[in-house]
Formats: C-alpha cells, structure tokens, sequence
C-alpha cells in the first residue's frame, strides 16, 4: 500500500514494498529515490512489509522486522515534511553508515537549463546557485574548506534545484546530531543524481535504541527565498536559536595590525573613536595577544595586563571583545606538547586540521579533561579579563573526522566543545562563530560569520580565500539565515583610501552591510581612514533589521537588495553591478510593487522623479535608491542612512499641514522631504534636508 500526502504544490508519496519515496509537483515527478539506512551490515528497511495509516496531511508507514523502521510524512504550508527512525533490536547493537532518507534519486526534470543551490560546509565555503556542470575551483586548505567525509561539492544542510518553474528546496531541519548534507551528482547535462545524507560517522547504537533522523523538508511550492526562510523558521524553533535584538557595531584589529597589534594600539584606536564620535560600540582585539593558537592564557610581547586594557575600553564607553581559536591548536603550542591526548587523532598520530602557523591540529572537544581546560581558558577570559564579546574561529576543527575520547558523531562533538564554552561564559556573553559549521552552530552562538573574510582587494581563487567579492556572494545567499538562525556578520568594513579596493566597491559593500542588517564593524587604523570613508561607515550606521535579497537561486551573484520601511511602505533598493567593467543599471518602482514613487539616488545624493531611473555604474558598483510612494503632500523621500533609516523611523503621518515623524534612534539623523520651497532637483520639484531628532519630529510647511 502506498502513502502520500500534499501540502500546497508540494506532494510526497512512500511506497513501502518498494521503499521508494517520491516527490510529484503537479502530477510530474521531480525525485524518485530510495530510502536507505545503512546500519552494521544491515541496510534497512530490512523488509518491504509495512503497517500504514493515514489521516488529513500525516501518514505512517511502520516496516517491522527486527530494526523496526517508521516513515512519516507530514504536510505544511506548501511542504511536506519526511521523518525517519529506527529502533534497534534489544539483543542486538550495531554501528551507524550513511543513514539516507533520499538515496539514489533521479530528478527527470533538472536536464541542462536547471541549476542547483550550493550551501557550504562552514562560514567561509562558497555558498552560491549554479548551472548544472558548473562547480566551484578545488580548495587548496581542503581540512579547514570542505567536509572530508562528503564528495567535493556537496550541499550541506539544505540545497535547491531550479529548472523552468520547478523550483524544489530540501533541508534537514536540526542539525545537532549529524553533519547532514546533500549530494547532487550533475553534469552539463542535468542532475542525475540526489541523495540526502544524514552520515553516522560509524557511532555505536545500542540494543534497544531508537536513533530519529532529523526531518527532512521538501517544499516544491515556492521559491528557493521564500522556502529557504521557512526552513530557517524550522529550524530555529527545534534548535532554540539565539537571536539579539540588536546587531553588533564595532571596530576590529585585524586588518590593519594582524599579529603585530600591541595594547598600545588598541587604546590609540579607543582614543581615535571617541574623537570621531561614531557610534561604534565593540572594540575588539584580534589575533596577536598570545604566544600559541591553544597558549590562550600566555600572553605576547606587548600584552602585559589584558585585565587593564578592557577596563580602559570599558571606561571609554564601548564593548571589550576578544578573538580566539578554542579548538584549533599549534603543532608547537605548550598545549600539543604537554597534552597529545587531547588531540583528535587517526591511528594516533593528530589529524592535519589545516595550516595556518605550521601544521595544526584538532582539540578533541569529548575528552573530559580538554572540556575542563577550555572551561578554565574562558571563565579567565570573561570573570578575570573582563571580555563581554567573543568571536570563536576556526570552529570546523571540533568536527574534524578522527577517532576521539567519545564515541559520538562529528556533529556532537562539535556542540559539545560550543556548549562548553556556552556554559562557561554564560547567556550574557556574546559569541560570534567563523570558520564554523553552520547548522551545528545554532542555539549555540548568537552571531554567524557567513562568508569568507574580506580583505584589501575585490577578488581571490579559489572562492573561500579572502576577498570581498567571496564575503558578498556568501552573504547574499545565505541572507536567509538572519534574525532567523543567528545575527548574520558579513565581516568587516575596510573604508581607507590605501586598499586596492575602489570606492564603488567599498560602497557596494557598505550598501550590502547597511541594508542586510548584520554586524557592522570596520577594520582600520583610524589614522588612515579619511573624509569619504568616514562618511560611508556613518552612513551605514545604526543597523537596520533585515533586508531582503532578491533571486536567490537565480544566480551566482544575486544583483538586488531590498530593504523596506513600514512606517510608510518606502523601501530602500540597491541594484549591483558585479561585472568587470561599466554597465547602465535600473530601478523601476512599479517592480516593486510601488508604482508612481519618489526617487532618491543615495550616493549621488539626487532626486530624480517619480518613474524608473537608470544611469551608468562602475564595475562592482551600486546604484542604491530610495523609494517612497508619491503623495499629493511634502514627504519624507530619502536620507543620508544608507537604508533609508527602515528600522529607525517608526511612524510617520500628515495632519493639517503637518508631517510628523518619529525616530528610534540615539542621535539625530539626516533625512530629505519634499516641499514647497528648497532645493531645485533635475525635474524642478523642490526637496530639502532636514535633521530629525531622536523622537516624535513635526516639520510644518505651509500652503506657499
């Protein structure tokens, strides 16, 4: 007998005898796959023999032999959800293979013309929708860039194929258990293959135990943005997500000082912010504090009392915050010497976790006495320091493949060293993962890097190095993970004029920072960033909430951003050139739903009417737009906000030849309104500046 349910376009059908299951869209078949659990030298469901029920939207099939194996399917909002477990005999215990709840599935109607959602192994893995036959450059740091267990090019935790109106999105829904994934086998001439991969890593199952694989979304209904935002909900929910309210601004060392930064510095750069009067709020020291990547407590040449320096960051009024490498260690450190047998290993000798100071090695995150020391490392860190923001890299290397004090998967050793750092510094200390799974991650951290690093130029191969244009393809495509799974950190601003950056390219990343609504923090000496950097860094202040990105799944690089400002449906909308060389881009209000609407040109600071506009765009660059539906009254058309102040003004409203406008904000804004005097623009209408207060702001024009 066979099951099947349907939830919107979206239909699942199980059949038992075949232990097939099967994904329809409007009676045309998109995936016809196997279920295959490899369990010990079982592969299960062992018979095709099933009890079944169904009732509105759920349906059950039990195969019951002696690992009893159950299939559920559940239809949602345009989906159906597929849950799987399998309960081992009592007298029997074996170890867990690839446990696939979709496995050899033919996709008939992605041939040459569809392409394919890649999501990355960790932050800086290339996250981006392809062509079919197309596929990113080999890594050159495979243990630190890809998931060694998994083929290259594997999509983890979700994926999506997209043909001629056939969209189809999958994602595992929790991620605490297994490094979950997809893998897509396609050439130029389709896909030919999916399987759906939750990997037990060869852990024991005991007699008796019942092992539940995360459930497994299928949404063939709506659009790759759209589905993606569903999955993120889902997830949240069952992984207890932190998200702040508010995104982190700051500065960081990195960029400019790298090792070499001394206290010394950091107190200059605490000084060079309060004379600049930018709301910036973390000061964070980067790498070059410490002797050794594991030495955290041993401190470097110029770091004489940590305790003092974030106490005068602290006196100054912002964020002491501090960068480590909790389970990434130096083959030389104190801590290898001293402690092999913390290390994750193979045939015992440590794993290569990828090279960074010389060869580097894994922290085995399961070992009592290593969870013991990083609790001791990150309780001096926070009670003793005084640190209240942490950035955590390197992450992957706690779930490197590799034989550990416990036996537990890659995916519970990697929370298991996150939750013991949790647990040590407590709810209140903020932590930002990079260079971490992003799954696994959540409910753990309240800030994801999710991208590569940004650096002083525009490109680098292969596509996890750091460049900008690596960080912005990731942030665009993994946009749907904000305010949902984490606050999303696009990496930091670099605004001096001494990079080889081009200001269209640093506008182009300061527009995607200020209308995404992530963590914003620069990373330059304060001495070389001049008038015009200055200026974009306090354009792009405070955040905003979250921006959307538009056709996700389109293209590699996703060409548009939209934020929008409910107070009054305007909305701000950055179009993006990402090719080499000049091109003439355009915005048009009525596609996005607006119709007859003003138009602000942000950076060339213009008002060009009420219809579309278009005008030529460097390479890399941005033609950022204000738009806000026309009304016969003055109006608030633009601002100086990058984003149009979409979060911070809360209310506006026209009464009696009165516009009254209310801003959240801590310090006054610049904003531009229609009026019956002012200024003179290309088509005669009269605009004016006018400064907006914290607060209700009622601006009086008369009939004039």
């Amino acid at each position: 007998m066979t099951v099947r349910v349907t939830g919107g376009d979206t239909a699942v059908e199980y059949r038992p005898a075949e232990r097939r299951l099967v994904v329809e869209r409007d009676g045309e078949t998109l995936l016809d796959g196997r279920l295959d659990l490899d369990v010990g030298s079982e592969t299960l469901p062992a018979t095709g023999e099933a009890t079944v029920d169904a009732s509105d939207g759920t349906a059950c099939a039990v195969h019951e032999s002696a690992w009893e194996t159950t299939v559920d399917l559940d239809a949602g909002d345009g989906h159906v959800d597929v849950r799987v477990s399998l309960r081992a005999p009592r007298d029997g215990a074996a170890v867990l293979g690839d446990l696939r709840p979709l496995a050899d599935a033919t996709a008939p109607t992605h041939g040459p013309r569809a392409r394919r959602y890649r999501h990355g192994y960790q932050s800086w893995t290339p996250t981006a929708t392809l062509p079919v036959g197309d596929r990113f450059p080999p890594e050159e740091n495979e243990p630190q860039m890809r998931d060694l267990t998994a083929p290259r090019g594997a999509s983890h935790g979700v994926t999506a194929l997209l043909g001629e109106d056939r969209p189809l999105t999958l994602g595992f829904l929790d991620h605490s258990r297994f490094v979950s994934r997809f893998d897509v086998a396609h050439d130029e001439d389709g896909v030919r293959r999916v399987d759906a991969v939750c990997p037990g890593d060869e852990t024991a199952v005991d007699g008796g135990e019942r092992v539940v694989l995360p459930a497994l979304r299928i949404d063939a209904t709506r659009d790759p943005g759209d589905a993606l935002d569903g999955l993120a909900a889902a997830t949240a929910e069952r992984m207890d997500a932190r998200v702040p309210d508010d995104a982190p601004t700051g500065w960081c060392s990195w960029y400019h000082y790298f090792t070499d930064v001394t206290a010394d510095d950091v107190r200059e750069t605490v000084d060079a912010l309060d004379d600049w009067d930018v709301p910036l709020d973390v000061v964070q020291l980067d790498d070059g504090y410490q002797t050794a990547f594991g030495d955290w407590r041993t401190l470097a040449d110029g770091f004489d009392d940590v305790a003092a320096l974030v106490e005068d960051v602290r006196e100054a009024g912002h964020t002491p915050g501090l960068w480590l490498a909790p389970f990434y260690v130096q083959s030389d450190a104190t801590l290898a010497a001293d402690h092999p047998e913390w290390l994750v290993t193979d045939d015992g000798d440590p794993v290569d976790a990828g090279p960074r100071h010389g060869p580097m090695y894994a922290l085995d995150t399961t070992h009592p006495e290593a969870r013991a020391w990083l609790r001791e490392t990150f309780e001096t860190v926070v009670d003793e320091w005084g640190f209240d923001y942490l950035k955590l890299d390197f992450l992957y290397a706690a779930a490197l493949p590799g034989d550990r004090y416990e036996d537990v998967t890659r995916a519970e050793a990697y929370r298991l060293g996150l939750r013991t750092v949790r647990d040590a510094v407590g709810p209140e200390t903020f932590l930002l993962g990079c260079g971490a799974l992003q799954g696994q991650s959540v409910g753990l951290v309240d800030a994801m890097r999710v991208g590569p690093d940004t650096a002083p130029h525009w490109r680098a191969d292969p596509a996890s190095q750091p460049a900008h244009e690596n960080a912005v393809r990731n942030v665009l495509n993994r946009q749907w993970t904000h305010r949902w799974l984490w606050l999303a950190d696009p990496d930091y601003q670099l605004v001096r004029e001494t990079t080889d950056l081009s200001l269209a390219e640093r506008r182009s990343f300061a527009a995607v920072v200020a209308l995404l609504g992530g963590s914003n923090v620069v990373s330059d000496r304060m001495a070389d960033v001049g008038d015009d950097g200055r200026e974009l860094v306090e354009r792009s202040l405070p955040p905003v909430g979250r921006g959307r990105v538009l056709g996700v799944g389109d293209r590699e690089l996703p060409t548009r951003v939209v934020t929008e400002r409910p107070a009054d449906g305007a909305l701000a909308v950055a179009a993006f050139n990402w090719a080499d060389d000049a091109r003439t881009l355009r915005v048009d209000p009525a596609e996005h739903g607006l119709g007859n609407a003003h138009v602000w040109d942000a950076f060339e600071r213009a008002y060009r009417g009420t219809g579309p506009v278009e005008r030529e765009v460097a390479a890399h660059g941005c033609l950022l737009v204000h738009l806000t539906p026309a009304r016969d009254r003055p109006q608030l058309i633009g601002t100086d906000h990058l984003a149009g102040l979409a979060a911070q003004v809360t209310e506006v409203g026209w009464d009696d030849g009165t516009l009254s406008v209310t801003l959240d904000a801590s310090r006054p804004q610049t904003a531009v309104v229609t009026a019956p005097s002012g200024r003179s623009r290309e088509d005669g209408r009269p605009v004016t500046d006018v400064v907006l207060d914290p607060g209700e702001n009622a601006l009086t024009f008369d009939d004039s």
